[in-house]
């Protein structure tokens, strides 16, 4: 970045662990699996993060569920492993629970997380950009992108997809607004960040960072 403007570093989580959802009324399937399932879930809930790998772990070795409480089974072990900052056991898992279920934006944002925590900044944004692409309301999901992109030095993806967020969900954040002006003023997107600098200044009348980047790009 270049020396002119101020490093800011964006949080890159989602607030609380969403979770996939499961199908008990199916008589083809091991009731044991089920219990096993549902034990993670109550356990996921309750913020017992390595009990809930423990019980989806079970219900996995058990088999015999339906393809949608397989697909949660991984997705939700995925998230467990996430919120014990193991990410390395996490990717598989998510992998494993988009390949059963196809195209979810839930397993393509919970794998971005552990991708970005993981400095595998490509895919993480693939895969975040994918999951706001599905989902376009998610403020959450749209802050993860935003963050992802700004910290992973990807600052094409980073202008605007931190503008979505200011425009969209948080128009009074100062530290959003920066960076999505700084994330245009380093790809060389002049007018872009004019107008955000601006914004920022609207915000913040003492911001120097603001005054030195619209003269900058006028």
């Amino acid at each position: 970045m270049r020396k002119a403007l101020t490093a800011i570093a964006l949080a890159a989580t989602l607030a609380l662990p969403a979770m996939a959802h499961i199908k008990d009324k199916d008589v083809n399937q091991s009731k044991e699996a089920v219990k096993a399932l549902e034990a993670g879930v109550e356990a996921l809930k309750a913020g017992e993060f390595q009990k809930a790998v423990d019980a989806f772990t079970r219900a996995i070795e058990i088999g015999d569920m339906n393809a949608q409480n397989e697909k949660a089974a991984y997705m939700n072990r995925g998230i467990a492993y996430g919120q014990l900052k193991q990410c390395q056991s996490a990717v598989p898992d998510f992998d494993k629970a988009l390949e059963i279920g196809g195209d979810d934006a839930l397993g393509y944002i919970q794998r971005a997380e552990c991708q970005s925590e993981l400095g595998q900044t490509a895919p993480a944004v693939a895969d975040a950009k994918k999951a706001v692409a599905m989902t376009p309301d998610n403020a959450d999901y749209a802050k993860l992108f935003c963050a992802i992109t700004f910290n992973g030095k990807v600052y094409a993806e980073a202008g605007p997809a931190c503008e979505n967020v200011v425009v969209r969900f948080d128009p009074t954040s100062k530290e959003l607004t920066q960076a999505s002006a700084q994330a245009y003023d380093v790809s060389g997107n002049k007018p872009k960040a004019k107008e955000m600098w601006t914004k920022l200044l609207a915000l913040d009348p003492s911001s120097e960072a603001a005054k030195q980047g619209i003269k900058r790009n006028s």
